[in-house]
């Protein structure tokens, strides 16, 4: 995914942001440990909700330990560890995307990007064949889901149905996440709203790129050099999709660490989409403006 699901730091409390960072350091520590060192670097925010939001679903056991990490031997980290299957499932998630991001590269980058892509992508295909064995599942939801961006692109079609590919591959992941049927539909709901905002969120971040590269984005049709007023149309659609997963989310049974998901849903994405559509671009300006005056 994008890396756009962020817990608001300034309104969790330290000892949340700690269980948060565990559950990211463990998801690091389970890459590693079930696909290898190179696969640490798929690591993700919006992968780490994702383990999060299923340990909390199932009321799976977790523990605790402080060990050195692996990235920086000097300092120890506090790793979630548990025999749970929502790290593994994360994980596998995580591989999986990465994959199919390299190919995605290939065919939008330039150049040089496109040596990276062709090089990692051999680093990584032992990792992506063990996750495809285990989660077969995950491999078509994302087989089809770039299939269907691609159609979408060639069509140049709407928001709706360009956000739908991502939107339909979070939701078809509900199996996983939870085991309890009874919720089944809000989780579908849940998720297809997460992966629409996550599609959304990321348009909007590259709006400008997209524009200087003639590349589709679904926010082109109302940029005609006015970014300010773009920005703001693309808060509206941010705000309102953030609106219905709120409520989505408010009717799921979470358990364990709710004060951190709560934090992610209920301030993390309004953080976002605001860096994302305001601050983001204010910087740009300011920055334009020291150079001129240099």
């Amino acid at each position: 995914m994008f890396g756009y699901l962020q817990p608001d730091k300034d309104e969790l409390k330290i000892r949340d942001y700690k269980v948060y960072k565990s559950f990211y350091c463990g998801l690091c520590r389970q890459l590693g440990k079930d696909y290898g060192i190179i696969a640490r670097l798929t690591l993700s925010y919006d992968c780490t909700l994702l383990a999060l939001l299923s340990v909390s679903l199932k009321n799976e056991d977790c523990a605790f330990v402080n060990k050195r990490c692996v990235c920086n031997p000097l300092k120890k980290c506090c790793y979630c560890i548990g025999k749970n299957e929502s790290m593994h499932f994360a994980g596998a998630v995580s591989v999986i995307l990465t994959h199919y991001k390299f190919f995605d590269t290939l065919s939008d980058e330039g150049f040089f990007k496109k040596i990276a892509a062709r090089f990692l992508l051999i680093l990584f295909h032992g990792a992506f064949k063990r996750a495809v064995r285990e989660y077969p599942e995950i491999d078509r939801l994302a087989q089809n889901m770039m299939s269907e961006q691609q159609k979408a692109e060639f069509d140049c079609v709407g928001i709706d149905r360009a956000a739908e590919p991502t939107a339909n591959f979070l939701s078809g992941l509900c199996a996983n996440i939870s085991d309890d049927e009874k919720y089944l539909p809000e989780l579908k709901k849940f998720c297809y709203l997460i992966g629409r905002w996550i599609y959304l969120a990321d348009a909007c971040d590259d709006l400008e790129k997209d524009v200087k590269k003639g590349s589709f984005n679904p926010f082109v049709s109302k940029y005609n050099g006015d970014v300010q007023e773009t920005m703001k149309y693309c808060r509206e659609v941010l705000n309102m999709t953030t609106a219905h997963i709120i409520m989505a989310y408010d009717r799921l049974p979470c358990h364990s660490y709710k004060a951190v998901t709560d934090n992610i849903i209920y301030y993390g994405l309004y953080a976002k989409q605001k860096w994302l559509t305001e601050e983001k671009y204010m910087k740009n300006s300011e920055d334009e403006k020291n150079v001129i005056s240099e």
